[in-house]
């Protein structure tokens, strides 16, 4: 039997080596997919484009903006004990409504920055004699406030202790248009860095081309909190407007960039 009268035999021995082929180059071709769809995914973890630019150097600049609150935050609580629920809670609510209204009315204070914190109601336990007793209940409502006109803080913080409030703590300053202090120091730590890439630019010989990355981390902004804790002190403040400084805060905000070497 010649060679064409085993093909014509064997019909499918020569499919064998040629499927083996195939299976290796769909192999291939998925591996080489897997690594495109793994490098697209890796370019997501930056803004600008990806890391694999080995011609670039990265400058930062830093700018601290000196800024005034504009903000005061207080918290008033009440407490309130009784020998029912009703009692208790009659208690509280009584004095905080009447707190709520003078803050509106009297100190023109708007609805939207004052905002019930906690009302809660929790029975009062008796331990005696090895058994479980309870022997009242006690209520307990905060609120905090927002006050925008400074000169009011320590009339409001008098008023609110004659009204009632026997748990109170503030004024913390806080600045309320803080976006726009950050993009003030954006502009200024963008402009720091820019000079400093020139500056090195020159020094070194090289020439910059166009930003290919940009990177920004602000610093934590402290609170400025009143000089003393007044829920220790709330007997003493009755009646008595303190005196209350804003005093300043710092914004920091550091931006990296990352320019191309031509």
């Amino acid at each position: 039997m010649n060679e064409n009268q085993n093909m014509e035999c064997c019909p499918g021995a020569h499919k064998g080596p040629v499927k083996a082929i195939l299976i290796i180059a769909a192999v291939m071709l998925i591996v080489y997919l897997a690594v495109l769809t793994r490098n697209a995914w890796r370019a997501y973890d930056y803004i600008g484009r990806t890391p694999d630019i080995q011609d670039r150097i990265t400058v930062t600049g830093t700018a601290k903006i000196n800024a005034v609150p504009d903000v005061a935050s207080i918290n008033l609580g009440i407490i309130s004990e009784g020998a029912t629920v009703n009692a208790a809670q009659k208690g509280v609510t009584e004095k905080m409504n009447a707190i709520i209204d003078s803050l509106k009315k009297e100190f023109k204070i708007d609805a939207k920055d004052i905002k019930t914190e906690n009302f809660s109601v929790s029975p009062k336990y008796d331990w005696s004699e090895g058994r479980q007793r309870i022997i009242g209940y006690q209520a307990n409502q905060s609120v905090s406030v927002k006050i925008r006109d400074f000169d009011k803080t320590g009339d409001i913080l008098a008023k609110t202790t004659d009204l009632g409030a026997n748990q109170v703590s503030g004024p913390n300053f806080i600045i309320d248009y803080l976006e726009k202090v950050k993009a003030q120091a954006r502009e200024e730590a963008i402009k720091q860095a820019k000079a400093k890439a020139k500056t090195l630019a020159d020094q070194v010989g090289i020439k910059l081309g166009r930003i290919v990355n940009f990177y920004e981390g602000d610093g934590e902004i402290p609170v400025a909190p009143y000089g003393r804790d007044m829920a220790l002190g709330v007997a003493e403040m009755k009646s008595v407007a303190p005196v209350v400084e804003p005093g300043s805060q710092d914004v920091q905000l550091t931006v990296s960039l990352s320019y191309e070497i031509k």
